[in-house]
Protein backbone atom coordinates (compact mmCIF):
# COMPACT_ATOMS: atom_id res chain seq x y z
CA UNK A 1 0.00 0.00 0.00
CA UNK A 2 5.00 6.73 -3.12
CA UNK A 3 6.86 4.81 -0.02
CA UNK A 4 5.47 4.85 3.68
CA UNK A 5 6.73 8.24 5.26
CA UNK A 6 10.07 7.72 7.38
CA UNK A 7 12.07 4.83 7.10
CA UNK A 8 11.87 1.25 8.13
CA UNK A 9 14.95 -1.04 8.58
CA UNK A 10 14.83 -4.62 10.04
CA UNK A 11 16.32 -5.27 13.26
CA UNK A 12 19.75 -4.31 14.25
CA UNK A 13 19.61 -1.16 11.91
CA UNK A 14 20.05 2.27 12.47
CA UNK A 15 16.35 3.89 11.55
CA UNK A 16 13.19 3.35 13.71
CA UNK A 17 10.11 3.40 11.41
CA UNK A 18 8.71 7.44 11.95
CA UNK A 19 4.97 8.25 10.91
CA UNK A 20 3.96 11.97 11.19
CA UNK A 21 7.66 13.40 12.76
CA UNK A 22 7.11 11.06 15.88
CA UNK A 23 9.44 7.71 16.28
CA UNK A 24 8.34 5.08 17.62
CA UNK A 25 10.40 2.58 19.70
CA UNK A 26 10.91 -1.31 19.42
CA UNK A 27 11.88 -3.34 16.57
CA UNK A 28 9.88 -3.33 13.14
CA UNK A 29 10.77 -6.97 12.25
CA UNK A 30 11.10 -9.98 14.60
CA UNK A 31 14.44 -9.78 16.62
CA UNK A 32 16.12 -12.44 15.14
CA UNK A 33 16.16 -11.08 12.01
CA UNK A 34 14.10 -13.45 10.05
CA UNK A 35 12.12 -12.78 7.06
CA UNK A 36 8.32 -14.18 7.85
CA UNK A 37 6.32 -11.25 7.92
CA UNK A 38 8.91 -9.03 5.43
CA UNK A 39 7.90 -8.81 1.55
CA UNK A 40 11.84 -9.84 0.42
CA UNK A 41 11.31 -7.59 -2.62
CA UNK A 42 11.35 -4.78 -0.56
CA UNK A 43 8.03 -3.07 -0.95
CA UNK A 44 6.38 -1.16 1.40
CA UNK A 45 2.70 -2.66 2.44
CA UNK A 46 1.83 1.15 2.33
CA UNK A 47 3.10 2.07 -0.84
CA UNK A 48 0.65 4.08 -2.72
CA UNK A 49 -0.87 4.96 0.50
CA UNK A 50 0.62 8.42 0.94
CA UNK A 51 1.93 9.02 4.15
CA UNK A 52 0.57 5.99 6.26
CA UNK A 53 2.30 3.63 7.79
CA UNK A 54 1.53 0.76 10.69
CA UNK A 55 4.42 -0.29 11.98
CA UNK A 56 3.93 -3.37 14.68
CA UNK A 57 5.77 -2.03 17.46
CA UNK A 58 6.03 -3.70 20.85
CA UNK A 59 3.42 -0.95 22.01
CA UNK A 60 0.96 -2.66 19.89
CA UNK A 61 0.77 -0.55 17.17
CA UNK A 62 -0.19 2.71 19.43
CA UNK A 63 1.36 5.93 19.31
CA UNK A 64 3.91 5.30 21.81
CA UNK A 65 7.58 3.35 21.72
CA UNK A 66 7.05 3.17 25.62
CA UNK A 67 7.25 -0.19 27.18
CA UNK A 68 5.31 -1.25 30.62
CA UNK A 69 7.16 -3.85 33.31
CA UNK A 70 4.17 -6.48 33.65
CA UNK A 71 2.71 -6.21 37.10
CA UNK A 72 3.11 -9.18 39.36
CA UNK A 73 0.35 -11.93 38.78
CA UNK A 74 -2.26 -11.82 41.22
CA UNK A 75 -3.08 -15.32 42.50
CA UNK A 76 -6.61 -16.71 41.30
CA UNK A 77 -9.33 -17.37 44.11
CA UNK A 78 -11.71 -18.64 41.04
CA UNK A 79 -11.29 -19.35 37.32
CA UNK A 80 -10.79 -16.77 35.04
CA UNK A 81 -13.85 -17.13 31.86
CA UNK A 82 -12.66 -14.78 29.16
CA UNK A 83 -15.38 -12.51 28.11
CA UNK A 84 -15.55 -11.70 24.67
CA UNK A 85 -16.20 -7.58 24.27
CA UNK A 86 -19.98 -6.64 22.98
CA UNK A 87 -19.81 -4.61 19.65
CA UNK A 88 -23.04 -2.14 19.81
CA UNK A 89 -25.21 -3.01 17.43
CA UNK A 90 -26.03 0.14 15.33
CA UNK A 91 -29.17 0.77 12.76
CA UNK A 92 -30.76 -1.93 11.12
CA UNK A 93 -28.74 -3.35 7.85
CA UNK A 94 -29.70 -4.70 4.70
CA UNK A 95 -29.01 -8.19 4.19
CA UNK A 96 -29.29 -10.46 1.11
CA UNK A 97 -30.07 -14.08 -0.48
CA UNK A 98 -27.08 -16.62 -0.57
CA UNK A 99 -23.85 -16.63 0.70
CA UNK A 100 -21.83 -13.28 -0.51
CA UNK A 101 -22.10 -10.15 0.27
CA UNK A 102 -22.64 -7.01 -1.45
CA UNK A 103 -21.39 -3.99 -1.19
CA UNK A 104 -24.03 -0.73 -1.09
CA UNK A 105 -23.71 2.47 -2.64
CA UNK A 106 -23.17 3.90 1.07
CA UNK A 107 -20.16 1.77 1.67
CA UNK A 108 -21.83 -0.65 3.81
CA UNK A 109 -21.95 -4.82 3.05
CA UNK A 110 -25.29 -5.88 2.58
CA UNK A 111 -25.34 -9.29 5.25
CA UNK A 112 -25.59 -12.60 3.08
CA UNK A 113 -28.33 -14.91 4.90
CA UNK A 114 -27.02 -17.58 3.80
CA UNK A 115 -23.43 -17.37 6.08
CA UNK A 116 -22.97 -18.57 9.49
CA UNK A 117 -23.94 -16.32 12.43
CA UNK A 118 -20.88 -15.19 13.64
CA UNK A 119 -19.76 -14.48 9.98
CA UNK A 120 -23.02 -12.32 9.68
CA UNK A 121 -21.71 -10.30 12.94
CA UNK A 122 -18.47 -9.77 11.87
CA UNK A 123 -19.67 -8.35 8.60
CA UNK A 124 -22.12 -6.20 10.47
CA UNK A 125 -19.28 -4.90 13.21
CA UNK A 126 -17.03 -4.16 9.53
CA UNK A 127 -19.63 -1.92 8.94
CA UNK A 128 -19.70 -0.12 11.86
CA UNK A 129 -16.75 1.39 11.06
CA UNK A 130 -17.21 2.77 7.58
CA UNK A 131 -16.60 6.18 7.40
CA UNK A 132 -14.33 6.09 10.21
CA UNK A 133 -10.82 7.82 9.54
CA UNK A 134 -7.68 6.28 9.80
CA UNK A 135 -6.10 6.60 13.31
CA UNK A 136 -2.42 4.72 13.82
CA UNK A 137 -3.32 2.55 17.20
CA UNK A 138 -6.84 3.03 16.64
CA UNK A 139 -9.02 0.31 18.16
CA UNK A 140 -6.00 -0.87 20.49
CA UNK A 141 -6.55 1.48 23.84
CA UNK A 142 -10.25 1.08 23.31
CA UNK A 143 -12.55 -1.19 21.25
CA UNK A 144 -14.78 1.81 20.34
CA UNK A 145 -12.45 4.42 19.08
CA UNK A 146 -12.79 7.64 16.50
CA UNK A 147 -10.45 6.37 13.42
CA UNK A 148 -8.93 2.79 12.85
CA UNK A 149 -5.46 1.25 11.80
CA UNK A 150 -4.92 -1.87 10.03
CA UNK A 151 -5.13 -4.54 12.84
CA UNK A 152 -7.80 -2.20 15.00
CA UNK A 153 -10.14 -2.65 12.31
CA UNK A 154 -9.53 -6.37 11.68
CA UNK A 155 -9.57 -7.05 15.08
CA UNK A 156 -13.08 -5.30 15.68
CA UNK A 157 -14.50 -7.43 13.49
CA UNK A 158 -13.29 -10.39 14.10
CA UNK A 159 -14.15 -9.66 18.19
CA UNK A 160 -18.09 -9.09 16.57
CA UNK A 161 -17.95 -12.46 15.34
CA UNK A 162 -16.44 -13.47 18.90
CA UNK A 163 -13.56 -15.14 16.92
CA UNK A 164 -11.13 -12.88 19.04
CA UNK A 165 -11.56 -11.60 22.58
CA UNK A 166 -9.39 -8.04 22.30
CA UNK A 167 -7.43 -6.72 19.80
CA UNK A 168 -4.09 -7.93 18.18
CA UNK A 169 -1.48 -6.08 16.24
CA UNK A 170 -0.91 -7.27 12.64
CA UNK A 171 2.02 -9.40 13.36
CA UNK A 172 0.44 -10.87 15.83
CA UNK A 173 -2.79 -11.69 13.56
CA UNK A 174 0.19 -13.53 11.31
CA UNK A 175 0.26 -15.92 13.80
CA UNK A 176 -3.26 -16.33 14.98
CA UNK A 177 -6.03 -18.81 14.39
CA UNK A 178 -5.37 -21.35 11.78
CA UNK A 179 -2.93 -21.52 8.88
CA UNK A 180 -4.22 -21.28 5.37
CA UNK A 181 -7.41 -19.41 3.83
CA UNK A 182 -10.83 -19.89 5.53
CA UNK A 183 -14.08 -20.87 3.82
CA UNK A 184 -15.47 -17.95 5.56
CA UNK A 185 -13.11 -15.73 6.67
CA UNK A 186 -9.33 -15.48 5.48
CA UNK A 187 -6.70 -13.00 7.14
CA UNK A 188 -3.77 -12.06 5.20
CA UNK A 189 -0.96 -10.46 7.98
CA UNK A 190 2.89 -9.34 7.95
CA UNK A 191 4.55 -7.16 10.46
CA UNK A 192 3.57 -4.11 9.00
CA UNK A 193 0.24 -4.86 7.64
CA UNK A 194 -3.25 -6.73 8.23
CA UNK A 195 -6.52 -6.71 6.16
CA UNK A 196 -9.36 -9.68 5.75
CA UNK A 197 -11.66 -10.79 3.20
CA UNK A 198 -15.24 -11.89 4.62
CA UNK A 199 -18.01 -13.62 2.61
CA UNK A 200 -16.30 -11.76 -0.50
CA UNK A 201 -15.60 -8.71 0.33
CA UNK A 202 -12.11 -6.82 1.69
CA UNK A 203 -11.78 -4.89 4.58
CA UNK A 204 -9.03 -3.18 4.61
CA UNK A 205 -7.38 0.44 5.44
CA UNK A 206 -5.40 0.61 1.94
CA UNK A 207 -6.61 1.20 -0.99
CA UNK A 208 -4.73 -1.24 -3.35
CA UNK A 209 -6.96 -2.46 -5.68
CA UNK A 210 -9.75 -0.26 -4.82
CA UNK A 211 -11.33 2.29 -7.86
CA UNK A 212 -12.44 4.68 -5.09
CA UNK A 213 -9.43 4.84 -3.75
CA UNK A 214 -10.84 5.63 -0.48
CA UNK A 215 -8.73 6.24 3.00
CA UNK A 216 -9.34 4.26 6.58
CA UNK A 217 -11.35 1.05 7.23
CA UNK A 218 -13.36 0.22 4.27
CA UNK A 219 -15.33 -2.81 2.32
CA UNK A 220 -13.33 -3.40 -0.89
CA UNK A 221 -13.32 -5.36 -3.71
CA UNK A 222 -10.97 -9.31 -2.97
CA UNK A 223 -6.99 -9.44 -3.77
CA UNK A 224 -6.60 -12.73 -2.09
CA UNK A 225 -2.56 -13.29 -0.72
CA UNK A 226 -0.34 -10.46 -1.41
CA UNK A 227 3.17 -11.20 -1.17
CA UNK A 228 5.34 -11.54 2.25
CA UNK A 229 2.00 -12.18 3.80
CA UNK A 230 0.88 -14.81 6.20
CA UNK A 231 -2.81 -16.61 5.67
CA UNK A 232 -4.76 -17.44 8.64
CA UNK A 233 -8.40 -18.09 9.44
CA UNK A 234 -10.58 -18.28 12.25
CA UNK A 235 -10.95 -22.10 13.52
CA UNK A 236 -14.05 -23.27 12.13
CA UNK A 237 -14.50 -20.32 9.50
Amino acid sequence: MPAAAGAETQAGGATAARHDDDSFGGNYYEDDGSSDYYDDGGSSEYDDYEDVSDPSSTGGQQPSGTTRAPAAPAQPVTPVIPITPTIPTGPPVAYVSGKVAQLQSNGKAAIPRGAPQSVRRMISAGNRLIGKPYKWGGGHAKLEDKGYDCSGSVSYALIGGSALVSPMVSGGLAKWGAAGPGRWVTVYANAGHVYMEVAGLRLDTSPIGDASQNKGPRWRPVIGKRSGFKVRHPVGL
